[in-house]
């Protein structure tokens, strides 16, 4: 076969990621696809994501989702930020708030030099976002129909905690099946190919399942991808440690405080952990790596954590990575099937829409006809999606202070990012201001010195930066842009007196807000809940 002309699509594996791919492609292409879905009633379900970024806002507008439509039967709220408890030291935290920049990132070192360097660096998320900084640092919410909070979109600056399990089974009932998708529960023992080596159909116990694009949801074990396919399984070691996860939910002792409208983030011996706030309960885990601790140990310091002893757990072993293609012939791979990182800043759910989408932009491109050259160019930009994940989170470790246990002395002093070849993932360049780079910890390291870094288009990266205590910018730098521009500290006391003006009217704004909890209850759930 040298070229897919793609009418029926088959998705092998419910859980979140086969019923958004199935939600995806119904609501999208309306009718010009066949869409069935097999998933397994025998095997369980991994849910480590109840955790969104604000990327996420993307997939339901594509697929004409609003909230009122799925929070509620999701157990959903709203989230404004990340809030990182103990990475940079103990005692320390600082937050990730969702949106965009309201001036250059670098301005904010101009700033901490303007103040003589008494900002600090959790200061970068107020002043380059004030308004969800000020949100989720006093648990307030609004949705800002009167525009009165500046550099502040609610439809696109907030993302949400929700039950995976109940968000992919709203998908199912409500948006899939209703609109076409067939569903069949069965258990897949094999496959019949062509003689190209491409898939006709899947077999299950149940019957055979014919399509001409088949999509791997099977989770880690990647059913089709890996083990049918062929698709070698790359590691992310050592870019990443933690390969294990306690998950568990807890009810809430007092729900008017403990439901806030940030993912708490919290650092402790041999990992971290994670608090997600749901409208009834907490969803709660520990990730950390084996290399540093057993399992036992792990649960005995997530239960001291919790300050709880009696708590049920569900085990998971993480296999972060990637596979080196994450199309093949007719079978593509999506979320766990495909690649994972870890939970730390929910890239699963977000990466899976960004791979559901670059599979949506192609077969839309090419009016459904595949060929090799779409295949080769998919696998280039799905694979740099996922190696900017890891190396992403990677550096929530490496610019850590912490060398307390011998895990962060590990990730902070010993551990040695530089030798880690990504031609073994794929070869991609990273270029900027004329400089080829290996990968992304080297430019992070060439970039340490300068302000660049504070302007490239990873705006995350620059709040983690910051919040690990990097200043883009030092007195020596200033002193030599002032021999070239005198004007320089004039433009930067005023560009600091605007920014604490604009905080000072957020904050009172914000104080007149109601809480994260009483917002839902006015827009999704009803006062008497």
């Amino acid at each position: 076969m040298e070229r897919m002309n793609i009418k029926n699509v088959v998705i092998v594996g419910g859980g979140t990621s086969g019923w958004m791919a199935a939600t995806l492609f119904t609501r999208y292409f309306k009718g010009n696809l066949n869409v069935t879905l097999v998933e397994s009633s025998t095997i369980p379900k991994v849910s480590v994501g109840e955790s969104t970024t604000s990327q996420i806002n993307d997939f339901f507008t594509l697929c004409g989702l609003e909230d009122k439509d799925w929070m509620k039967e999701s157990n959903a709220t709203y989230k404004n930020s990340i809030k990182f408890t103990d990475f940079k030291e103990l005692d320390h935290s600082f937050q990730y708030p969702f949106g965009g920049s309201r001036v250059p990132q670098s301005i904010w070192g101009w700033a901490q030099v303007a103040a003589n360097y008494d900002l600090g660096g959790e200061s970068f998320a107020s002043f380059m976002n004030s308004s969800n900084y000020l949100l989720a640092e006093e648990n307030k919410q609004s949705d800002n129909r009167h525009n009165v909070l500046k550099n502040y979109d609610f439809k696109h600056d907030t993302a949400y905690h929700f039950d995976a399990e109940l968000f992919a089974k709203y998908l199912k009932d409500k948006v899939c099946i209703p609109n076409g998708v067939v569903h069949h529960m069965d258990d897949i023992v094999g496959t019949n190919k062509d003689d190209d080596g491409y898939v006709t159909s899947i077999i299950g116990n149940n019957g055979e399942y014919s399509g001409d694009l088949f999509i791997d949801c099977t989770g880690f074990r990647s059913l089709l991808l890996e083990e049918e396919m062929g698709s070698e399984f790359l590691s992310f070691k050592p870019w990443l440690s933690n390969d294990k996860a306690l998950a568990t939910h807890i009810p809430y002792t007092n729900r008017e405080e403990q439901l806030t409208n940030v993912t708490n983030c919290t650092a402790i011996e041999n990992g971290w952990v994670w608090n997600i706030p749901l409208w009834d309960r907490i969803g709660t885990g520990y990730c950390y790596s084996s290399d540093f601790v057993d399992d036992e140990t792990a649960l005995k310091e997530f239960k001291n954590h919790l300050g709880l002893e009696d708590i049920e757990v569900n085990k998971i072993n993480i296999r972060h990575g990637i596979r080196k293609d994450g199309w093949v012939k007719n079978v593509v791979g999506v979320g766990l099937a495909y690649a994972f990182v870890e939970p730390l800043e929910s890239t699963s759910l977000i990466s899976t829409h960004q791979i559901l989408s670059i599979i949506v932009e192609l077969l839309e491109r090419r009016d459904f006809n595949v060929n090799r050259f779409d295949i080769d160019g998919y696998n280039q930009q799905a694979s740099q999606v996922m190696l900017g994940y890891r190396d992403f989170v990677s550096h929530h470790y490496a610019l850590s202070s912490r060398t307390d246990t011998p895990y962060w002395k590990y990730h902070t002093q010993e551990k040695d990012y530089r030798n880690v070849p990504d031609d073994q993932f794929y070869p991609i360049h990273l270029e900027s201001g004329g400089t080829t780079f290996s990968n992304a910890y080297e430019m992070t390291l060439f970039f340490h010195q300068f302000e660049h870094i504070w302007d490239i288009s990873n705006v995350g990266m620059s709040y983690i930066m910051a919040g690990m205590g990097q200043v883009p910018i030092s007195k020596y730098l200033l002193q030599w842009v002032r021999n070239t521009d005198p004007e320089v500290d004039a433009k930067i006391a005023k560009i600091y007196e605007e920014w604490i003006e604009e905080y000072e009217n957020n904050k009172k704004i914000v104080a007149t807000l109601p809480s994260c909890i009483d917002f839902l209850r006015e827009h999704i759930y009803g006062f008497d809940n």
